[in-house]
């Protein structure tokens, strides 16, 4: 995948999504002619290929989805409907200090948006020098994400990328600019995410 020709122009950054593990960014300011090119036409031919590859991710492509049901156990979130998805919650790519107990949530296939990338997430380290994903949504994801985020403001939402649950956060504030940041996974939780949205 091409590299951004240019840094990511961070003028206004705002946390838009709060929790106590993994945290995501907004970065608002975005000017017309900064927006990447790319679209969802050219992410469709990166989507799982054969049945084998489908099933490991359970037909979920990498997104933002609204979380339905959680409990401590698979069987407390019976029955459920045909589009729903029953994810394990481990913390697998957070740090130890922010890892919780595991639990198991509900999503659905019908109530989420993709997160599909106008370039390569860019890593790089914050100012505690740990590391982080700076992601930049395809140009007509911008308007998509920002509807869903918008549409379920104080709501429970996971990031799922390669069928893993990444965090779960509640919205505070809708996501604007198509923009954002990863940050607070191990150095191990970074790599894998950097290696399955660079397939994207």
């Amino acid at each position: 995948m091409k590299k951004p020709s240019k840094p990511f122009a961070l003028l206004a950054l705002g946390i838009i999504l709060c929790t106590s593990q993994m945290s995501l960014f907004a970065v608002n300011g975005k000017s017309v002619k900064e927006v990447p090119s790319t679209t969802t036409s050219s992410f469709v031919s990166t989507l799982p290929s054969s049945s084998s590859e489908s099933a490991k991710t359970q037909g979920l492509i990498d997104g933002l989805y609204l979380v339905h049901r959680e409990a401590k156990s698979k069987t407390e979130l019976d029955p459920l409907s045909k589009s729903e998805v029953v994810l394990v919650n481990d913390y697998e790519f957070l740090a130890p200090e922010e890892r919780g107990d595991t639990t198991y949530i509900v999503v659905s296939k019908n109530t989420f948006v993709p997160i599909i990338l106008a370039s390569a997430p860019v890593k790089s380290n914050d100012q505690s020098g740990k590391p982080k994903l700076e992601i930049s949504l395809a140009e007509d994801q911008v308007q998509p994400m920002e509807k869903f985020t918008r549409e379920h403001v104080m709501k429970s939402v996971a990031i799922v990328i390669g069928g893993k649950v990444v965090t779960m956060h509640k919205i505070r504030v809708p996501i604007v600019g198509g923009k954002m940041q990863i940050t607070r996974c191990t150095d191990h939780g970074c790599e894998a995410l950097f290696t399955q949205l660079q397939k994207r």
